[in-house]
């Protein structure tokens, strides 16, 4: 019987600890998530020539046949990123983000 008992305090004690894990992941997948999009709300949408000359070249060395559909541009203290959104030859839609330079930033932190 205490092994039982036992069983059941141990196996309560580990249900109540993923639970615990769980929200914390989930809150901070949220922070996450709300960060990013502040980061992407503080982009204001330009015309698609307004591009800097190297972001366009980049957009067409990098994902040849693609055509630039939307161009955003953020600045940060005198450093200008840009969000582009292309569509590619298969008719999908990809978002990217590049620094002035045509560099790709990742994940646009």
């Amino acid at each position: 019987m205490k092994k039982l008992g036992l069983t059941l305090m141990a196996a309560t004690a580990m249900f109540f600890t993923v639970q615990t894990a769980s929200a914390q992941v989930e809150g901070q997948d949220r922070t996450t998530m709300e960060q990013r999009t502040q980061q992407q709300e503080d982009f204001q949408q330009i015309e698609v020539s307004e591009l800097p000359s190297e972001v366009q070249q980049a957009v067409e060395r990098d994902f040849q046949g693609s055509t630039v559909s939307e161009a955003h541009v953020r600045d940060q203290q005198g450093e200008k990123s840009y969000k582009i959104v292309i569509s590619t030859q298969d008719g999908q839609s990809r978002e990217l983000f590049a620094d002035a330079q045509g560099n790709w930033i990742d994940n646009q932190q």
